[in-house]
């Protein structure tokens, strides 16, 4: 009951009512309390002002009768208990009084009026003759008798109060009753009974009295969630429905993912593992699901371990991907799967939990385990390359420092290489190069290092070879020739017997003075002049070297510029009919005037262009500037069309696939007679490719062009190739000119070149004349053409055409004599 709304509304008007009636009732009371005491006040005011005269004549005439009546008199008030009259000696004339009243206490009146008894005195007057007080007349009275009927009407009311105010608490109640708790329960009771996630249509009954009213909205409202929850209890159903579906895909995704998926909660029990993670490690899944996650950490170091728990930790406490690049995971085989491992906090089935994603990048591992050889060994060898060898020499070179050993480099290229790679082919010559690689670590100790720095080019550090110079380097040039050596010994590719031999650089090394780099240079530079020395064979490096290789490094730089800069120029050396004794051509030679080095040497030069891929361009300028040339010569009548100029031509500038349009574009362009221009080749250029040189050959002869092959005799000279060739002259190389006088050979090579040629209906032009004596015995047997210093050296286009000049006026003076 005491639940009950209209219970507790009625208890709280009750109090209401109750506490509001107190309210007034003692503020009534307080009023009517006030005007009480003053009409108390008036009435003993009163009181005493009539027996104020009697008393004074019964004082005056001492008449103790009338004192007496005027006492009982007083004492006829209810509320006056005792009462005197006193002479003017303070004497009693009369006194009376009762007690039944004077007992009289109300104890609640006392904070408002005091204590009951009270005095009360009055004077009788003042006798003006005899100057003194006539007596007083005195009383004392209950001050609370007079309150006592206000007492009584007073509880009156408020038990006439509270009568009312219960009556009318149960009246509400029984109001509250009927139109609000029996209203509330009925709709509880109907609440009670449906059930709202299967409610089959359920929903409160409208109530026929309260239709319209807050009792009406409130059932409409709730049958209106009831409806709402109802819709989403549905889509919750559909939901859920859904989700169990995913779960169910995604379970079946996550179990068929080749990565390790593997959840445990917080507390470290293992809750979902797919079966890559299973057959990864062995476990059954019976087992292991619920399981502590402790059992796993076994397979893992402490270090391991640490790490993998600060991970949970933190993917944990950030709510972030946290990413270890790799650990190593123990298998039970004893084998290691390096894992690259992801952590992630999430819910899983309504608890907080951590998803571990692994990654098996054992393979991926290995693979850049083998990038990373790679990056510093050779694919084909498996030697170390430049990168590692630079390293380990720069290591050989701090410890001889340290231990006061001399070391060495060897330096090693093979020769003729190129031709087995174009006659061969490249897996041939692959094959020979892993071949070498292996012989030559063969040949050596096992803590020096072979390295292949590319192409065909190996070095070789050896270490510790003594601390005596002269030992050290009987040591190292003996392991040389052993290398030279066992290069020998032919090498059987494909079924193919191949020769291969090498030059070998060697340098030595003692202390740190010198960089890897810097000895790698030397090595380098020895092994380039032993090629030049001929091949096949060991050469020193000795200081000096480094200074000519620096020059013609410099060089090379510096023809660059002077392409750039046109600092390349031509000179013209005539051509001379020894019977006649007139210029019947010119050999255009290419001069360089460097700036700061003067001239420099076409033999050094020459080489460089060619190195440098430069020679093409010079040999495009080099046509030309002689055919522009010719062509003004005969313009200004200067030459007939009989006159050659000779321009020679080098195997890169020949090799050109548009090197025959070139010069026919070049010829026609200057309009100069295609017969009078003679290219000249060399031997070198004739081997090369003899197939291509001999259609462009043809191809320039068909246009009219005349060819000769320069210093015939110093090359490989093979007849065979002089047959196939288009040639017209050959020209006997200086070097058999020079001795011709005093060597047997070198008159017996001239001779034979001489003979050749005339069996091969060729011209001949004889290079490098110097007396008459040579010209005199080149002219018996049977060479009337030559040019050298006995008739004039190089000369500038101004000074070759004073030649012509004169040799026209002399022509003339002749002819008019």
């Amino acid at each position: 009951m005491r639940r009950q709304i209209s219970m507790r509304l009625a208890i709280t008007g009750l109090m209401t009512a109750v506490a509001l009636s107190l309210t007034v009732a003692v503020m009534q009371f307080v009023v009517e309390l006030n005007n009480h005491a003053q009409l108390i006040d008036q009435d003993i005011e009163r009181i005493a002002m009539a027996a104020i005269y009697p008393a004074k004549n019964a004082v005056f005439n001492f008449d103790y009768v009338l004192g007496a009546e005027i006492v009982n008199s007083l004492l006829l008030n209810d509320f006056i208990t005792a009462v005197w009259i006193y002479d003017e000696q303070n004497t009693s004339i009369a006194f009376n009084h009762r007690s039944q009243n004077s007992l009289y206490r109300v104890p609640y009146l006392v904070p408002f009026i005091g204590e009951p008894m009270r005095n009360y005195t009055v004077d009788l007057g003042f006798d003006q003759f005899r100057q003194i007080n006539l007596g007083t007349l005195t009383f004392e009275y209950n001050n609370h008798w007079p309150y006592k009927s206000l007492m009584l009407a007073t509880w009156g009311r408020l038990l006439l109060s509270f009568a009312v105010v219960v009556s009318l608490t149960l009246i509400l109640i029984g109001i509250f009753n009927r139109n609000l708790t029996r209203p509330l329960r009925h709709l509880t009771d109907q609440i009670k009974h449906i059930d709202i996630t299967n409610s089959q249509g359920q929903r409160l009954g409208q109530l026929y009295h309260h239709r319209e009213d807050e009792l009406g909205t409130l059932v409409g409202a709730f049958n209106s969630y009831i409806n709402v929850a109802e819709a989403l209890i549905s889509e919750n159903r559909a939901a859920l429905n859904e989700a169990e579906q995913s779960y169910t895909s995604l379970h079946a995704l996550v179990e068929h993912l080749p990565h390790l998926v593997y959840v445990k909660s917080i507390s470290g029990v293992a809750m979902l593992a797919n079966q890559t993670f299973l057959k990864t490690f062995g476990l059954d899944e019976q087992t292991f699901i619920g399981s502590a996650h402790d059992s796993i950490l076994a397979n893992f170091s402490r270090a391991t371990r640490q790490l993998i728990e600060e991970a949970d930790e933190e993917a944990y406490a950030s709510h972030k991907s946290v990413l270890l690049p790799e650990v190593d995971w123990a298998l039970k085989n004893g084998q290691f799967l390096a894992l690259e491992l992801r952590k992630l906090a999430i819910q899983y089935k309504g608890q907080d939990a951590i998803l571990t994603v692994g990654l098996d990048v054992t393979e991926r591992k290995e693979h850049q385990a083998y990038i990373q050889h790679l990056a510093y060994h050779d694919s084909l060898t498996g030697l170390p390359n430049r990168h590692l060898f630079l390293d380990r020499l720069d290591q050989a070179l701090l410890r001889a420092q340290r231990s006061g050993n001399f070391g060495a480099l060897i330096f090693i290229d093979l020769d003729d290489f190129k031709h087995i790679n174009d006659t061969s082919g490249h897996l041939v010559g692959d094959a020979v190069l892993s071949s070498v690689a292996a012989r030559l670590k063969e040949s050596v100790r096992e803590q020096d290092t072979v390295a292949r720095l590319g192409g065909d080019e190996f070095v070789i550090c050896m270490t510790d070879l003594g601390n005596a110079e002269p030992m050290a380097r009987d040591i190292a040039i003996g392991r040389a020739d052993r290398l030279l050596e066992a290069m020998k010994r032919p090498f059987s590719v494909s079924n193919k017997s191949l020769h291969v031999s090498a030059s070998l650089g060697l340098a030595f090394f003692h202390d740190h003075a010198l960089s890897a780099t810097d000895l790698l240079r030397h090595a380098d530079i020895a092994m380039y002049r032993a090629k030049e020395a001929g091949k096949n064979q060991l050469i020193l490096f000795e200081r000096g070297m480094e200074e000519t290789s620096q020059r013609e490094f410099e060089l090379k730089e510096d023809c660059l510029v002077a392409v750039a800069e046109h600092q390349f120029y031509l000179m013209y050396q005539p051509q001379i009919d020894s019977d006649s004794g007139r210029i019947i051509g010119a050999e255009a030679l290419l001069r360089w005037a460097h700036p700061s080095r003067g001239l420099v040497s076409p033999v050094e030069f020459i080489p460089l262009l060619e190195a440098g891929d430069l020679m093409h361009i010079v040999g495009k300028f080099v046509l030309q500037e002689a055919i522009t040339q010719a062509a003004g010569w005969y313009r200004d009548g200067l030459i007939n069309d009989l006159f050659k100029m000779c321009i020679n031509v080098s195997p890169q500038q020949f090799r050109q696939q548009n090197f025959t349009q070139i010069v026919r574009g070049i010829v026609t362009e200057q309009g100069v007679a295609p017969h009078m221009i003679d290219l000249e080749i060399t031997e070198g250029m004739i081997i090369d490719n003899i197939d291509h040189t001999v259609a462009s050959m043809n191809e320039l002869r068909d246009f009219g062009l005349h060819f000769s092959i320069d210093d015939f005799g110093t090359g490989y000279s093979n007849l065979n190739y002089l047959k196939k060739l288009p040639l017209d002259v050959l020209k006997v190389d200086q070097s058999f000119v020079r001795d011709i006088q005093h060597d047997p050979n070198d008159t017996a090579i001239v001779r034979t070149i001489l003979a050749m040629a005339a069996q091969l209906k060729l011209n001949t032009v004889a290079e490098g004349v110097e007396t008459e004596a040579q010209l005199a015995l080149l002219r018996d047997m049977g060479c009337h053409i030559f040019q050298g210093y006995l008739h004039s050296p190089p000369l500038m286009p101004s000074a070759f055409e004073t030649l012509l000049t004169n040799q026209q006026e002399d022509i003339i003076t002749a002819y008019v004599i």
